[in-house]
This record gives structure tokens, sequence and C-alpha cells, in this order.
């Protein structure tokens, strides 16, 4: 099958329910966290609560948001049905508790089981490779839509080799010394989390504007371009230099920006009037895409001119200096190695990766309603697409506030923004309990174990 229509309402797996409401509760756990203690984005060390954190927003939300997505989008919006439901239950137990060593392990770094949590994060994803892959083979035909997906967990894979970041010891002998932390967060962010909001929305969108399902040329052009970008980006914030990330970041963006003009016109060709604020945000968190890469070219140029005029400064002192230098071709880490910034992975997080992810579970949640794409909406509906503005409002605010408190060191208006965040993330954990209960109630098979 290849639709791009599912026939009927189809029941989710109740495993994709699991991982999209696990994503929920971290997103909102990780706004907490950042509201109780902010600070640690303003300082440059990596302390063992910055590294928690990291955890909760990517392996606690942006992970499980993006299996869910996937595990539901595949019967509900690919027509596909899934090659094994209860394979879905043995990776959500993987990954569960894989991400609870981990968090053990940002807390207590000398923990001896610290390696457990990367080998049942890894198991869970080798789960959901081997399931997503014999459930895509039934495709009559790939489109550009499956080939994001297929990208996916080539880069899922890629990332849960490396294991978990931040730890004392590299993967490989050939990481030693380098800057491969960043290089995993390339992975998990661009690889994983944008993929996923990029190759999703060109299922998912056609179906909310009443667009006519086919998915433009310029999306092949995008995937085969953006994830050029993220390999090279990978290896550039690996073992820099730091030019050459800026250049690698200009190809991750010339990718997006063509994937941009591609989706434009395919929601040019719908006939619905409205589109709803769940669709809107979708398209939103695309446009955040490519401003994510600009904000990295930013800060890579931004460091580059800070750099140079304090390496001019020091040489003469260097020369200078009675004690044995060092060798000539050692130069400070900071220079050799061009970490990624917290103000580019806050922009890339929470501007980008999670209204995307957010929207995608919303919508994908009302297309197993068959509500989508129907003329009118009931009172009921309209209430509810309020609430879902009034959410991303406010958490659009806290993204703003805390993006701006972080680039420029004020600590209180950073704290004032995760506060909005916390409210935002609040109520989309609250509409889609609500809708899933009360679809529940009223008869809908949401909370069916599996469908045939």
């Amino acid at each position: 099958m290849n639709k791009t229509e599912p026939r009927h309402p189809i029941a989710p797996n109740a495993g994709a329910i699991a991982f999209a409401s696990t994503a929920l509760v971290f997103l909102l756990l990780g706004c907490l966290l950042l509201a109780v203690s902010p600070g640690f984005l303003l300082g440059q060390k990596l302390t063992p609560f910055a590294q928690a954190w990291i955890q909760v927003m990517l392996l606690g939300f942006g992970l499980p948001a993006v299996f869910g997505a996937i595990y539901w989008s595949l019967p509900g919006v690919f027509g596909l049905p899934l090659f094994s439901e209860h394979s879905v239950f043995l990776h959500y137990a993987f990954h569960v508790a894989g991400f609870a060593v981990a968090m053990l392990a940002a807390l207590v770094p000398d923990m001896p089981q610290t390696t457990m949590g990367a080998t049942f994060l890894a198991c869970g994803g080798l789960v959901f490779v081997f399931n997503v892959s014999m459930s895509l083979l039934r495709l009559e035909r790939t489109d550009a839509a499956s080939a994001f997906v297929s990208t996916i967990m080539v880069w899922l894979v890629a990332a849960l080799f490396l294991g978990l970041p931040f730890v004392a010891t590299a993967p490989l002998p050939m990481f030693a010394g380098t800057n491969w932390s960043a290089g995993w967060l390339v992975f998990l962010i661009s690889g994983v989390l944008f993929n996923a909001v990029l190759g999703l929305a060109l299922r998912i969108a056609p179906l909310a504007v009443g667009g006519s399902g086919a998915q433009p040329a310029a999306a092949w052009y995008a995937l085969a371009i953006g994830n050029l970008g993220v390999a090279w980006m990978f290896a550039a914030a690996t073992f820099g230099p730091p030019p050459f990330l800026l250049l690698c970041g200009v190809v991750f963006l010339v990718g997006s920006l063509i994937y941009l003009g591609g989706f434009w016109g395919l929601l040019q060709s719908g006939t619905n009037a409205t589109m709803g604020w769940d669709t809107k945000v979708l398209v939103a968190a695309v446009w955040m895409v490519p401003a994510s890469a600009a904000a990295l070219l930013y800060n890579v140029w931004e460091r580059l001119a800070s750099q140079a005029p304090a390496a001019a400064a020091a040489a003469p002192a260097a020369a200078a200096a009675a004690v044995p230098a060092l060798p000539a071709e050692a130069v400070p880490a900071e220079l050799a190695v061009m970490p990624l910034d917290w103000t580019v992975g806050l922009v890339a997080l929470l501007a980008a990766a999670v209204p995307g992810l957010v929207a995608l579970i919303f919508q994908v949640q009302k297309l197993g309603d068959g509500a989508a794409g129907e003329a009118g909406q009931s009172i009921r509906e309209r209430v509810a697409d309020q609430l879902v503005l009034a959410s991303f409002f406010n958490y659009a605010v806290g993204v703003m506030l805390a993006v701006v408190g972080a680039w420029g060191s004020e600590s209180q208006m950073l704290s004032l923004g995760a506060v909005f965040l916390v409210v935002g993330s609040a109520g989309f954990l609250g509409i889609f309990l609500h809708h899933l209960f009360q679809s529940a109630d009223a008869g809908a098979p949401r909370l069916a174990g599996a469908t045939s």
C-alpha cells in the first residue's frame, strides 16, 4: 500500500500512545527543571544538572516523541500496519530502562553501570529500526516522506552506537580528545528530531489542508542535501576546525530552505479554507528548522570573530615567556574544537523540534478520530483548537524569553521564559490527555491495545 489518506479512522497501538504520553510528561518535567534552576545555561561548564536536563529533553521527550509519532503514523497516515505491534512494548521497556540508567549516570558519574543505559537504549533502537523497516517494505512505491523516515533510522543507529554523551571515556579511540558529544547532539537533533518533523509533515500536512497528497520533487533534493549537511556537521563539530562547521551549516541551511519551498507549495495546493492551530504550529516549526541552522551559522561566525583577536593578543605573550612552550602544533582546546553553543541547542530544541513534534502528535491524534479535512468544526472542536493556540502562545513566549535570556546572559529573562514554558507544556499534556480519555469515553477505539 502507498496511500496518502487512511480509509477510516485507525486506532493506534497502545505502545504509540505510551511513547507520546511519556514524551509530553518529560517535556513538562524538563521545563520544570529549567524553571527551578535556569542558571546552568549561563555557565561555561557542563554540570551534572545540565547533563540530566539534556537527557530529559532528548531521551525523555525527543526520542519518545519521534517513536510515538512514527508508530502512530505508519498505520494511521501511511496506511501501513506495523510489522509487530507487540514489539512496540518491548521497545518501550528497553527505552525506559535505558533512560532511567542514563539519568542516574548523569547525576552519579562514577556509577559502574553507566554503559547499561546506552546498551538498553541501543536494544530498543534496534527493535524500532527492525519493526519500522519491515513495515516500510510493504510500500508499493517509496516516496520522500518514507525516505525521511528511513533516514531517521540511519542517524538513530549512529547516535546509539556512540553511546551516551559527556562520559569520561570516548566510545572509540578515534574520538579520544575530540568534541564527539557535540557530534552526538547533531545526530539526535538534526538527524533524528528534525528529519521526523520534516518527513512526517509531508504526509500529515496534505491531510490537514485537503491537498492532493502529491509530494514535491524538491523534498528529495532537500533530503539529500540536508542530510549531507548533517553528516558533515557531525564531523565538523567533532573534529573541527570551526570554518568547516560554518561550511557544513550552510549546506544544511540550503537543504532546509529547498524543503521549505516545496512544502509551502504543497500547502498552497490545499482546498480547506482554514487550518487548525496544530497545523499552523507544524508549519511554523518547519520554518524554524532553517532558523536553527542560521543560529548555528551566526554562533560559529561570532565565535570565530572573537577568537581571532584573542589568539593574536596571546601570541606575543607566549613568545616572550621564558618557560619552554608547548609544541608548535598544540593549540588551546577551545580553538581547536568548536562545541555547539547552549543558545544554538535551545533554538534547535525549543523553537523547532519541540513544537514540531508536539504538533505531529496532536495531528495524528486528530487523524485517528477521522477529524482532519472535515468542512466544519463542532463547538467542542473549536474550543479545543483555541486551547491549543493558548498553549502554543505561552510556549512561544517562553521560547523567545529563554533564548534571548540565554544569549544575553539575562538570568531574570531566562527564568521568566521558563515559567511560560511550564505553562505551555502543561497545556500540551492536558489537551492530549483530555482528548485521549474523551475519545475513550465516547466509545472510540482509542485505548485499544492494537489494530489488525
